[in-house]
């Protein structure tokens, strides 16, 4: 039977060496998850910060050196990781998607079959799925009146954010507007449909994404030249021109659409909608402490296309400031000073552009998809010769056993396997999940081990060495067990308190037993996190 961690529910809210200042439970939690933020750039751009990310380190502390601490860091586990406490392996959600050996087929981390999207009647989404809960359901657990809101750019950053039973989830649907699925609510709050059709995403495509302030903050600033080589090019014009500023009309109408939640424009509209939340859900409005979920996109979105150190990233980053600042005005005259707890972290890091990081003399570069494809090809054709069809699947990059596959037969599965995938140019090792269980207690190793699930994880893994990206032949990206991709951001701030960097080493799963600990809620004692001393 699952214990709970009793603490009293009248516990103070009260950081040691935070502020001299005690009160009572917050009204609001607002956790802010900043999908690839990256700790290096806070800090680059620190002095440029006049807005959100000023006023968060200025009132926050600032755990410098926290980190996932597991091997497959992608947006699934991410912010699985963040709200449950539990590392990928341990609860299941291993990656974005993986191949289910009962199905026979691919299965997305917050897939739900029994319910439906609701615009456009497609699978929906939601936690069903997923056997544990998260931060939100504790607080509703402790006090039933407690309010749970989780809006993002991804689907899965809202669902994997809310837990089980937020009273809404929502997530861009791609085509213009925020959606959720029938395991939340049988249609649309008339809220969101009223926002959905003022937000009229056709309208941006006449519009520049221009810069935010003068040029020379950006040749000054930023690591490299504007489009460098690897950067990708949204225009759909000829030829290869990544070039900043874009001009929203040449990526085409149908692109934009699509892309909208992953540019600036899309996380300023998702405070748009959580600012709306705090009053048709009353946020804040009792004696009791509600929470709102904010996942925002773009950086990664960012990230992936032209890069961590790109112009377009900088500026985002500057607009986001900016925004963030906006919304946290709002909420600080609406609450007053003390009354929210921000919580600010990341699902994920990434990795720069590989021919920048050549460029500096540090060993790195693109896995090339065409080898690859080439020895999977051959690699699977020759497992199919000496084994037989249907025995070992491959999905992405991970291979995956047939249950009725015997002892000899997944031996010798590994053998050609292993033989043939290490000829990857980029590829470190491949290993099969029991030598990743048995690895050492490096840093890299303990979270290849925290990854692996006994019985959804891949049967053997393909592990690229340091500075070596999957992306090809353009962009950058994430999912290694490298400090790059691991270190993320980790703010705990309120109105009234002093800034304050902490720099001991803590991780992910420490953040939801944290706050849990703060707020004086009970929290599960099975899981991998522990509450974080501010001390």
């Amino acid at each position: 039977m699952k214990k709970w961690i009793l603490l009293p529910l009248t516990a103070a809210f009260f950081f040691y060496g935070f502020t001299t200042k005690t009160i009572d439970n917050p009204k609001l939690v607002v956790f802010i998850s900043v999908d690839q933020g990256m700790p290096s750039l806070l800090k680059k751009y620190d002095h440029l910060f006049t807005g959100g990310y000023r006023w968060l380190l200025d009132h926050g502390i600032q755990f410098e050196n926290a980190y996932h601490n597991h091997g497959y860091t992608t947006t699934g586990p991410g912010h699985y990781v963040l709200t449950s406490g539990r590392h990928p392996g341990n609860g299941g959600v291993i990656t974005n998607q993986w191949f289910d050996r009962e199905l026979r087929r691919g299965w997305y981390c917050v897939e739900d079959t029994s319910s439906t999207e609701l615009i456009d009647g497609s699978t929906g989404r939601s936690y069903k799925y997923i056997h544990n809960t998260t931060l939100g359901d504790w607080m509703k657990s402790a006090n039933s009146k407690a309010k749970v809101v989780s809006i993002a750019g991804k689907d899965r950053s809202a669902v994997l954010l809310g837990g089980k039973s937020p009273e809404i989830a929502l997530w861009y649907d791609k085509k213009g507007g925020w959606t959720s699925s029938t395991y939340y609510t049988e249609e649309l709050p008339q809220w969101v449909n009223d926002m959905n059709s003022q937000l009229k995403v056709e309208t941006y495509v006449d519009s520049t994404w221009d810069r935010l302030v003068s040029e020379s903050v950006y040749l000054t600033n930023a690591s490299r030249q504007d489009s460098t080589y690897g950067e990708s090019d949204w225009s759909q014009k000829s030829g290869y021109n990544p070039t900043f500023p874009i001009v929203l009309e040449e990526m085409g109408l149908p692109s934009l659409m699509g892309a909208f939640y992953i540019t600036p424009y899309g996380d300023k509209t998702v405070l748009q909608y959580a600012q709306k939340a705090l009053d048709e859900y009353q946020l804040g409005g009792d004696d009791v402490t509600d929470i709102l979920f904010l996942g925002l996109s773009a950086t990664d979105g960012i990230g992936h296309e032209f890069g961590a150190h790109s112009h377009e990233q900088l500026d985002n980053y500057l607009r986001l400031d900016k925004n963030l600042g906006e919304f946290i005005h709002e909420l600080e005259s609406q609450f007053g000073e003390g009354n929210v707890l921000y919580v600010v972290s990341s699902d994920h890091g990434a990795i720069e552009l590989p021919e920048y990081l050549v460029a500096q003399g540090i060993d790195g570069g693109r896995i090339p998809k065409p080898t690859r494809d080439e020895l999977y090809s051959r690699t699977m054709k020759e497992i199919g010769q000496k084994i037989g069809p249907n025995k070992v699947y491959r999905y992405g990059n991970f291979f995956y056993y047939d249950k009725s596959m015997g002892f000899f037969a997944k031996r010798k599965a590994t053998k050609i396997l292993k033989k043939n995938l290490i000829n990857i140019p980029g590829i470190a090792s491949v290993s099969t999940r029991e030598e990743l269980l048995k690895g050492g207690d490096s840093d890299v190793a303990v979270r290849l081990k925290n990854m692996v699930h006994p019985e959804k994880s891949p049967n053997v893994y393909l592990i690229p060495k340091k500075n070596w990206t999957w992306r090809y032949p353009m962009g950058s990206s994430h999912g290694s067990p490298y400090d790059y991709d691991a270190h993320i951001p980790l703010i705990f701030a309120k109105g009234g308190a002093k800034g304050k960097t902490i720099s001991k080493e803590v991780y992910s799963v420490d953040i939801a037993p944290t706050v849990a600990k703060l707020l004086g809620i009970p929290y599960p004692d099975d899981l991998d996190g522990k509450p974080i001393s501010f001390k």
